[in-house]
């Protein structure tokens, strides 16, 4: 199937317009992803998810924030004028049209996910959460999907980890020594870690 790839602008809150990418294939399910606070979907980590996402014959919609388009700083009381937004760029891509969906949220944008998500509870939506906040923990515990952080993550505390353990509904993969980035200090071992995780795509996905 040929791939369409569409530019969704939209004005920002920040003052600046957003683009988001949708590409196409005629899938009945569409990818959504959610980048981090400093972490596009540029990075590897998404950049992958987008990579496996269309090898599996899905759609994809990477979203980008207006606060980063703008290059500033998030204020902690915008969050519901991201979700806002971020709910709005999905409605104009006709997202609401597919049979399933698929979330894969990175650092802040686990929290956007779940905000978007808990306003339509009826779509049917697995959530693959890399690297929560634990802002982000009361929207694992009403999802079904994965969930994916290293043991050297400082973002998400050991009371979290410990809220997670036994969800039936969501698979917990942790990776020894990963930071916050899913990375290391040691290229070689970040390349592992990379791959680790391109795996658990593919399996998911």
């Amino acid at each position: 199937m040929l791939l369409k790839r569409k530019i969704i602008e939209n004005q920002s809150h920040w003052g600046t317009t957003c683009r988001h990418i949708h590409i196409t294939q005629g899938s009945s399910t569409l990818v959504i992803l959610f980048p981090g606070k400093s972490y596009s979907c540029d990075r590897s980590l998404l950049y992958y998810a987008t990579q496996s996402a269309l090898e599996k014959g899905n759609d994809v919609l990477q979203l980008e924030y207006g606060y980063q388009a703008a290059r500033t700083e998030l204020e902690s009381d915008q969050m519901d004028i991201l979700v806002k937004e971020c709910t709005e760029v999905i409605r104009q891509s006709n997202a609401y049209n597919y049979t399933n969906y698929t979330s894969i949220s990175k650092s802040l944008g686990t929290v956007v996910a779940g905000g978007v998500f808990d306003q339509y509870k009826a779509l049917p939506v697995r959530h693959l959460f890399l690297t929560p906040l634990d802002q982000t923990l009361p929207y694992i515990t009403q999802s079904q999907g994965l969930l994916l952080y290293g043991t050297d993550d400082p973002m998400f505390s050991q009371i979290s980890r410990e809220k997670v353990k036994h969800l039936q509904q969501m698979e917990t993969i942790v990776l020894p020594e990963a930071n916050h980035s899913l990375e290391s200090s040691n290229t070689e071992k970040s390349l592992q870690f990379l791959r680790q995780v391109v795996i658990q795509y593919n399996e998911f996905l």
